[in-house]
């Protein structure tokens, strides 16, 4: 009932002469309701694309820390660690509150979308305020000491990605789709996993392999009494991915999923699909709602035949001793369940920050990508929806929650 008085306020707002950012920014409002990390709308490619090359934008690169928006880049007239408290006159705050609605997540509204709007802060402040000439800041030095900048002049778009791509000060390296180390001198095992996304046979298959030969290195090393799985940046993938990870560290058998649902039985409004998804993956779509979903009259929705959700079993080579799982703001999608898998098994504790993806159900699959008439917006959303193995007891609407932040 929320969501239909929302969009039919939002709709009595929406007239003829509205402008392609406007209608974008109540779009953007109306998606961030839906608390979905897998649906959120893009502007046309061809704004895009001019946005690039036009200076209307904020040119420092930033990260928040403990809600504390921090310089983040080397090579400019800022230190790297001065903190802005305000832009243009209004409070960083404020900002914050305005922006965070661009960055989806699983469930009710958090913290966690104000530290992602921060990543992309060039083009979520331009989103919300406009194109600026330049910009007037209020910080705090390293140092304690508070003062006021004028006129710093702002960047194109490119030039922003260029300059935080060669000058961040802290990131989380993403070079390296996993890797293994072996403390000796402390007994440990740091498995980095940063994605769970593989787009090839060959790179599934490394992928696996790897897994084996981690855990059965591990296995023949008795002293080795502690692993931690540094999650950081992961943005999900295929659960499959998930189940076969946890799958060297599960007690007992387990569903990769409880069950999933869809409301629909085929795609519709397919007149509206971008024309690639349309031509290579609408069929695929409309093959698997018919042949893997039927319709349940108690929930008004196809429920997925529960035959077709895999079954697995704990790996002969299952690591036994204890379990990190280190988190961060951007851990997504099959990432975050396989967060969730972890800590609600009982089997390892969580450390870092909430996740973005939630820890009882979430929306997946394929997702469906629409380009909206007139103004060439594109809506992008999955087509189920899952209900998690050892999910919460009760949802909600966060993250997975750290044990140790």
């Amino acid at each position: 009932q929320k969501f239909d008085l929302l969009l039919d306020s939002m709709q009595q707002t929406i007239k003829a002469d509205i402008g392609v950012n406007e209608l974008f920014n109540k779009y953007a409002y109306i998606v961030n309701e839906i608390g979905c990390s897998h649906t959120y709308m893009n502007i046309p490619k061809a704004a895009y694309d001019s946005l690039l090359d036009r200076k209307f934008f904020f040119p420092i690169p930033v990260k928040l820390i403990e809600n504390r928006l921090i310089v983040n880049a080397t090579n400019l007239t800022l230190t790297e660690g001065t903190e802005i408290i305000s832009i243009n006159q209004k409070p960083v705050s404020e900002i914050l509150k305005n922006i965070m609605i661009y960055e989806t997540v699983e469930g009710f509204h958090r913290s966690t979308q104000k530290k992602l709007a921060a990543e992309s802060f060039a083009l979520n402040y331009f989103y919300t305020y406009g194109k600026a000439e330049s910009f007037d800041l209020l910080v705090t030095d390293t140092t304690g000491k508070e003062e006021s900048i004028k006129n710093i002049p702002s960047t194109t778009l490119g030039k922003w990605y260029d300059y935080k791509e060669s000058n961040i000060y802290y990131y989380d390296r993403t070079e390296c789709d996993y890797d293994l180390y072996i403390n000796d001198k402390r007994k440990y095992a740091l498995l980095r996993i940063g994605t769970f996304s593989f787009d090839s046979g060959e790179k599934q298959d490394a992928f696996r392999n790897f897994c084996k030969n981690s855990f059965e290195l591990l296995s023949y090393r008795k002293d080795i009494g502690s692993i931690v799985i540094d999650l950081r940046e992961n943005l999900g993938g295929d659960l499959y991915n998930s189940s076969l990870l946890f799958s060297f560290l599960a007690r007992e058998d387990f569903k990769e999923y409880h069950s999933a649902s869809s409301k629909i039985d085929r795609i519709k409004n397919a007149e509206y699909l971008d024309k690639k998804f349309l031509a290579n993956g609408r069929h695929s779509v409309d093959e698997r709602l018919l042949k893997e979903y039927y319709y349940n009259n108690k929930t008004n929705s196809y429920l997925q035949s529960d035959s077709l959700i895999g079954n697995w079993k704990p790996d002969k080579f299952a690591f036994k001793g204890n379990i990190y799982i280190i988190t961060n703001a951007k851990v997504a999608s099959a990432a975050s369940y396989f967060s969730t898998m972890v800590k609600n098994s009982g089997i390892g504790k969580i450390i870092g920050e909430e996740t973005v993806g939630g820890s009882f159900s979430g929306n997946a699959f394929t997702a469906l990508n629409y380009i909206l008439p007139y103004s060439d917006l594109q809506l992008i959303f999955p087509f189920g929806h899952i209900v998690y193995s050892y999910r919460d007891k009760k949802n909600t609407g966060s993250g997975v929650l750290p044990d140790f932040d």
